[in-house]
């Protein structure tokens, strides 16, 4: 045998051998490409929800539970209660999207007045298995991914009835950005004060709900989330 023909077949075989290589190498990475993926999943906890001042039987049964609160220490959050029975508060919390997981409630104020305060507090609780943060509340329509300086301060004014007059005055804690590990919970707060603008003898009725995302996807309102 020729020295050519020591190389050529010198050659096929290395060949052979890279190319066995490189197939059983595919293989091994074929087996190993099995990936557990986390879910991103919270709740509002139904059981720690609580108000005040929350409804009996419903108005017009002259059934209420509790007597009513009034805002008395304006501008800050805080209210004496009073030895009248008048108003009262009900929230329902809903599954907006159908995961069987609470993220909305639905807030009825009934036979309330100027100065009628309530105070709802109630758990966020991540029960998926990535960690979380809370990206933005929406308020009747309206979302806030942070609180501005104001209405850190003086609270949010909202009109909820369309008549360019302001109905409810609400104040919260800054929780954007609040980072909860699976199975971890934070406590969330409302505090609500009618205002002289909001219509006489109407219920008021309006929406608050949360939405979480990853808390490696977190940003501030001017990065768009994709």
């Amino acid at each position: 045998m020729n020295s050519k023909t020591l190389k050529a077949f010198a050659g096929v075989a290395l060949l052979l051998i890279v190319s066995v290589g490189v197939a059983m190498w595919s293989e091994t990475l074929r087996v190993n490409v099995a990936v557990a993926t986390g879910e991103v999943d919270w709740e509002i906890v139904p059981g720690p929800t609580t108000w005040l001042d929350a409804c009996g039987l419903l108005p017009g049964y002259g059934n209420y539970r509790g007597n009513d609160w009034n805002a008395s220490y304006l501008p800050k959050p805080g209210a004496k209660q009073l030895d009248k029975d008048v108003g009262c508060t009900d929230v329902t919390l809903i599954d907006s999207d159908g995961d069987g997981d609470y993220d909305t409630m639905n807030v009825t104020l009934y036979n309330v007045y100027p100065w009628y305060y309530t105070h709802i507090a109630f758990k966020v609780h991540n029960d998926g298995s990535v960690p979380i943060k809370i990206w933005r509340v929406v308020i009747d329509g309206q979302e806030f991914h942070k609180l501005n300086e104001q209405e850190l301060k003086e609270g949010l004014y909202l009109d909820l009835t369309g008549d360019e007059k302001f109905d409810i005055l609400i104040w919260w804690g800054d929780n954007f950005g609040v980072q909860l590990h699976p199975c971890e919970s934070a406590d969330v707060s409302f505090d609500i004060t009618v205002l002289q603008g909001a219509p006489q003898g109407s219920t008021l009725t309006f929406t608050i709900s949360l939405e979480a995302i990853q808390w490696n996807e977190y940003s501030t309102p001017t990065t768009t989330i994709t």
